[in-house]
């Protein structure tokens, strides 16, 4: 499978499980290892050279992240002062560092002053019918970064390239008196903090350089099916299944896949819902071979003993996205340790 093939693989699943997940109420957050995306590279000993045109600290800010990017409790790279013995060396340019804004005008209702009074007879009443407008200032900002980085091997040949950009959007309104009138505004002194913002995305630049380049863990949301619909179960049962959920759903991982065994043993192993949760669980412990053995059973259960309703097709679906599920995780978990200092 190429590079590009892997990643629609993967961004499939997710869209498909997020999609999925968005249909029920209680969902399990779970992670997986997910191997950089340099497959054929494993890079530990690192240059690290500083950056063109870096008036944000993007260099600093990609240090802090090497030296303390960790996987399964390992430091991933060690940064050198020299050349020597080297796997990679890191260079880059920021491309762009900029503040793009603009003024519009809010307006609302002044109770303060009355822009037209009821008349009788002629006369003018106390009461006002129609208050004036405050025009009020306020910016449109667009903070924007964007960084080509690099990576080298030790014969200075381009084993990774790619450009990153983050922007980011806010709104700023002001009630002081002076920027009423424009001409006042344009030349008033605003702290548009353009540093402390697109260093916070020169931050964020860096957080996707390490995922790209490193194995790193990946979470995502994952639905819990809540009750048992075959009508054969007891209310007992019932209850004593939507109890093991709730524990589940508050992240008690090892008792609820204590009680989930069990009841898997009460009930013959016969409900695709139980032994789903027990996948879960188990998906959740990061057991993923165990997991997807009893998601598969929970398919077989489902095709073999199940009634067919518009609640059971749900469920079908989230088996069938877990098992594919899990055969990725499986596939990108081997990529990843290999990849592992």
């Amino acid at each position: 499978m190429n590079k590009l093939d892997y990643f629609f693989k993967t961004l499939f699943l997710v869209l498909i499980t997020l999609f999925i997940s968005a249909c029920g109420s209680k969902q399990l957050t779970v992670k997986s290892l997910s191997p950089s995306l340099m497959h054929q590279e494993k890079i530990s000993t690192i240059i690290l050279e500083d950056f063109t045109n870096d008036n944000i600290n993007q260099a600093n800010h990609l240090e802090e992240k090497l030296v303390n990017t960790q996987v399964e409790n390992k430091h991933l790279f060690k940064l050198q002062n020299s050349y020597e013995n080297i796997d990679a060396i890191i260079t880059g340019e920021v491309l762009d560092s900029s503040l793009y804004f603009d003024l519009y005008h809010n307006y609302e209702r002044d109770y303060s002053r009355c822009y037209r009074y009821e008349y009788v007879n002629n006369k003018r009443t106390s009461r006002c019918i129609e208050y004036a407008e405050r025009r009020i200032p306020c910016e449109r900002r667009e903070y924007r970064v964007k960084t080509k980085i690099q990576v080298l091997n030790n014969y200075e040949e381009i084993i990774f390239s790619k450009i990153y950009s983050k922007l980011k959007r806010t709104n700023e309104c002001y009630e002081n008196r002076y920027f009423y009138n424009s001409s006042f505004y344009r030349h008033f002194n605003v702290d548009r903090q353009e540093e402390h913002y697109n260093q916070e995305l020169a931050r964020s630049i860096a957080d996707d350089f390490i995922n790209d380049i490193a194995p790193h863990y990946i979470y995502q949301k994952v639905t819990i099916i809540e009750e048992l619909t075959n009508n054969i179960y007891t209310q007992e049962i019932k209850e004593e299944f939507k109890s093991i959920v709730e524990l589940l759903y508050n992240k008690n991982i090892d008792i609820s896949n204590t009680k989930l065994h069990n009841l898997n043993i009460k009930l013959q192993r016969e409900s695709y819902e139980v032994l789903y949760n027990l996948a879960l669980s188990y998906e959740a412990k990061n057991q993923l071979k165990k997991a997807k053995d009893l998601y598969e059973e929970s398919k077989y259960v489902f095709d073999n003993f199940s009634i067919s309703d518009s609640d059971n097709i749900e469920h079908l679906k989230l088996i069938d996205t877990a098992i594919n599920r899990m055969q990725l995780h499986l596939e990108n978990k081997i990529k990843a340790k290999s990849q592992l200092p």
